[in-house]
């Protein structure tokens, strides 16, 4: 999974909600809130099956061997029949207790379950995901296919909701529309893992890309260091050989110069690690010279990420704003502006622009300084 991925993925209590609309509905809202009500129950159900699996493993620890293999956090039919038969013949005295909290856990879990089944009747059928399945598809399917919209209108409504990017087989993707609203929702329905752990996962993949990037930082403030206490002590040694000042000045002189190398090097490091690298330049332009990809039923995206690609580079430490002209950016004149990969950064969220009147400039700011640090690359896409 790539940063850009992972920075687009929202966690809410272990799923990924959307909905799209210029005006209320009441009934698309009552079916997120079912929806929501129906991941909630999935959490606590996956809480309670932890707590009855290391129940379970307790009890065949003690010796309770004849549950058989403990598969999976639930008990098979013939497992609860036996437990059952156990705790009523008063078998076993010693997993008494024991077994009674197995079955009120299988009972608890069994009662959530149930309660989803029937907060999943009150709504319109889900889509279970199966592999290769992508959330902007199910949605555009339909909008198009089951409510007749076209694909212009359902396009546009699809882009104002949240999409999952990392869908899981056994997932389950509601799908709400009412009058010009729409809304879709995922919960964990039957895999085994949570949209939420989805998520999180992402989350810790971005942190550790922070972590190695810091890492890096840190190596180069060492090396330099060390380089300064080489200077130093080569230093020392010329104060006390006067001797050989001739020479040693012009040893002097050569470290000196291969110190501010050094310093230029990590200087450039320095604004290359805290500078997002761009290039502004006309959309139809960008598209057919391969530089990226603007799909009908998707947001913008870059296709090849050569570094020839991003002549420009603008270092966040000091500046958070591009200034370009139409000149500059190859068209007459400045209608329209949009940044990819669009599914990384959004208007009015990450980034705003201004256009001037008369379309010759157009000003980009930068509002979330740490993510354009973090993805590195953009493209700025004109008209």
């Amino acid at each position: 999974m790539t940063l850009r991925r992972c920075l687009v993925m929202l966690a809410v209590l272990g799923l990924v909600l959307g909905m799209a609309c210029k005006k209320e509905s009441a009934k698309v809202s009552s079916e997120m809130e079912t929806a929501r009500k129906i991941a909630k129950l999935e959490q606590d159900i996956n809480g309670k099956q932890d707590q009855m699996n290391g129940l379970l493993q307790k009890y065949v620890q003690e010796g309770g061997k004849d549950v058989g293999a403990v598969m999976g956090q639930t008990l098979t039919p013939e497992q609860k029949a036996m437990l059952e038969q156990k705790l009523q013949k008063e078998e076993g005295i010693g997993y008494r207790d024991l077994v009674s909290d197995i079955l009120k856990k299988q009972k608890e879990v069994e009662d959530l379950k149930v309660q989803v089944q029937d907060l999943e009747k009150k709504l319109p059928s889900a889509v279970t995901v199966k592999r290769g399945d992508k959330h902007v598809d199910i949605a555009m399917s339909y909008l198009t296919k089951e409510k007749g919209l076209d694909a212009n209108t359902a396009k546009k409504l699809v882009m104002q909701v949240n999409l999952m990017d990392e869908l899981v087989p056994g997932f389950k993707v509601w799908n709400f529309y009412d009058n010009g609203v729409f809304g879709t929702f995922v919960t964990q329905g039957d895999a085994s893992v949570s949209p939420y752990h989805v998520v999180q996962k992402a989350k810790q993949e971005l942190v550790a890309a922070k972590d190695t990037a810091i890492k890096q930082r840190d190596e180069l403030s060492k090396e330099k260091t060390t380089l300064l206490e080489q200077v130093s002590d080569l230093e020392k040694r010329r104060d006390s050989l006067n001797q050989e000042v001739t020479m040693l000045q012009a040893e002097r002189e050569d470290l000196l110069k291969k110190m501010q190398d050094l310093q230029n090097i990590s200087d450039d490091l320095k604004a290359k690690l805290n500078s997002v690298f761009y290039r502004i330049g006309d959309r139809q332009a960008l598209i057919k010279s391969g530089v990226v990809e603007d799909p009908w039923y998707g947001q913008p995206r870059l296709k090849n990420f050569d570094e020839a690609n991003f002549p420009d580079h603008l270092d966040l430490r000091s500046s958070d704003t591009i200034v370009f002209t139409a000149q500059q950016a190859g068209v007459p004149k400045i209608q329209k502006i949009k940044i990819a990969p669009g599914n990384v950064y959004k208007i009015d969220v990450d980034y705003a622009s201004v256009i001037s009147p008369d379309g010759a400039q157009a000003t980009v700011r930068l509002m979330n300084k740490d993510k354009f640090k973090a993805d590195r690359t953009m493209i700025i896409l004109v008209n």
